[in-house]
């Protein structure tokens, strides 16, 4: 199997897709491949996942750059942005 770059993963993103990111308070959460969508700049994605990160971590970083129209999370509290 081939290992790719968070690029590279990013780049089959498109906008209102689902997608679905693992760890929990953003431990485990892939930052640079939350860095790689930020930078593509996909938009109305549907993301699944244990919580929200903060406004600078995990998916805290897609919700402050506008580019969920979805959160589906089990824990929001430590991220403002999410209410």
């Amino acid at each position: 199997m081939k290992k790719g770059t968070a690029q590279e993963a990013a780049a089959h993103l498109k906008n209102g897709m689902t997608v679905m990111v693992g760890g929990f308070m953003s431990n485990g959460t892939p930052e640079i491949f939350m860095d790689a969508i930020v930078e593509k700049g996909v938009k109305d994605l549907t993301i699944i996942a244990n919580d929200s990160g903060t406004p600078e971590t995990g998916i805290g970083k897609l919700l402050a750059a506008g580019l969920i129209k979805k959160l589906i999370a089990s824990h929001i509290g430590l991220n403002p942005l999410t209410g």
